[in-house]
């Protein structure tokens, strides 16, 4: 009898991308410093008001 080996190749270039740890990290890294970026250097009110203070202690990021 004849045997047939059958590969799957089910992976493609992107999910094998998303699998490496390190990718995966720099991906919520950025992720993360544009979440911050935004809340630090908002303008609009309510939210400036919300952050201000912590804007202020950091003493780098300066509002007005």
């Amino acid at each position: 009898m004849q045997e047939v080996q059958h590969q799957h190749e089910f992976t493609t270039p992107s999910l094998t991308l998303t699998r490496n740890a390190t990718l995966q990290m720099a991906i919520v890294l950025a992720v993360v410093a544009v979440a911050l970026w935004a809340v630090f250097f908002a303008n609009y009110p309510p939210v400036h008001d919300a952050f201000h203070e912590l804007r202020h202690s950091l003493y780098v990021i300066p509002c007005h």
